[in-house]
């Protein structure tokens, strides 16, 4: 009697993702994001990289789990393949920008800090004091207002660096690179 063949799985990969064996295309939208098209940019990768099963990497709800765990391997994997995707959409001059970032999510933020709003001729003080104004964030505790500082400052630094000239890139792309954000002094 023939011997019952059962094929063996390996636990260590995420059973609801097809990340083994996967010939996924370099290329998951014909747009590539430059300096003026975030926001038909942005929407046609959305859907690329859902269509993909990989949305939850650019949202930030797909954390990269210890390096320890089994299921890390295929975190890893799979965050590169959309950080491939991303790289390949943008243009050669906003490379270098997101290059050095860890993870798809540190590499989205960026870019949507970057280029997702519309730049407006305004003072740097001018965007500021409008930054202040229109902030409503409730504080529950004296650590809030460290927690808020630290953001905001990392939101005017994004702003500066949208405003810079192209002749300052390789700039921007260091200071973006950078464990942390460098003060102005």
């Amino acid at each position: 009697m023939a011997k019952e063949m059962t094929p063996k799985i390996d636990t260590a990969f995420d059973t609801d993702s097809n990340t083994k064996g996967e010939n996924l295309p370099v290329q998951v939208t014909s747009i590539r994001l430059n300096k003026d098209n975030y926001l038909s940019w942005s929407a046609a990768l959305e859907i690329g990289i859902t269509s993909r099963g990989r949305l939850s990497y650019i949202a930030g709800e797909k954390p990269a789990p210890s390096k320890t765990d089994l299921r890390w391997a295929t975190w890893a994997l799979e965050d590169s393949q959309v950080k491939v995707w991303i790289i390949s959409s943008v243009s050669a001059d906003i490379q270098p920008l997101i290059l050095r970032k860890s993870t798809t999510y540190d590499m989205w933020t960026v870019l949507a800090r970057m280029y997702g709003h519309k730049k407006r001729v305004l003072p740097l003080k001018t965007k500021s004091e409008e930054l202040d104004y229109h902030v409503n964030d409730d504080w529950h505790c004296g650590s809030d207002h460290a927690l808020y500082w630290e953001k905001e400052w990392m939101d005017r630094t994004f702003i500066f660096l949208g405003g810079l000239r192209d002749e300052f890139e390789s700039i921007k792309s260091q200071i973006l690179n950078c464990d942390e954000i460098p003060g102005i002094e």
